[in-house]
């Protein structure tokens, strides 16, 4: 299955009166823009209308028969009336092939106010697509207790692991082990570490 598969999954709720642009071409228009940095709406809009010539012509989303990009507000109310959680349903099979995953602390940019420091979270994402699969708070700066809570809640069977050194510690280690013994390794290129469970 490809990423146009996938979101040919996804059932259509708009009206069929009326609708000249089918979900999955949309939807992969605003994953190609996410892709490509875009952000807000707009920009992936913006994004598709400097590369218009391109989208139209390629087959694989559906759009060949169309004379031009849609407009932001077709794009919002296909976005809008999608429902929460099926572009993730859609896209987990995808993901879930993903084998290595890499867990590290971060400060999430632009997150930091006047009188509050920046939100830190432990993230697991993908090596290879670079899709974050699992993001947790850090409370109270306990990043080993964010990552137990993290792994506790994702299923780990047959995937690989890197951590940061600061992580690999005895409680960390037991709880992925325990979950269908994944291999652990220090996610720094200077001195590698591969802990495997026998």
């Amino acid at each position: 299955m490809n990423v146009i598969q996938a979101l040919k999954t996804i059932p259509d709720p708009r009206s069929r009166r009326g609708r000249q642009y089918p979900l999955f071409g949309l939807l992969a228009i605003v994953l190609l823009a996410a892709m490509h940095g875009e952000r807000s709406l707009r920009g992936m809009w913006l994004w598709a209308r400097a590369r218009q010539d391109d989208l139209l012509t390629h087959p694989a989303l559906g759009l060949r028969a169309v004379r031009r990009i849609p407009s932001l507000a077709t794009f919002w109310y296909a976005v809008r009336t999608t429902p929460a959680g099926e572009l993730e349903r859609a896209l987990a099979p995808l993901l879930s092939a993903e084998r290595d995953l890499a867990l590290d602390g971060k400060w999430l940019r632009g997150s930091k106010r006047d009188a509050t420091d920046a939100l830190r979270v432990v993230t697991l994402a993908g090596v290879t697509a670079g899709q974050v699969w699992a993001q947790r708070a850090v409370p109270d700066g306990d990043e080993l207790a964010a990552a137990l809570a993290l792994l506790e809640a994702f299923p780990l069977e047959g995937k690989v692991i890197s951590a940061d050194a600061g992580l690999l510690r005895p409680p960390f280690v037991q709880n992925a082990v325990e979950k269908k013994g994944v291999t652990l390794g220090s996610s720094s290129p200077i001195s590698p570490t591969s802990i495997r469970p026998s």
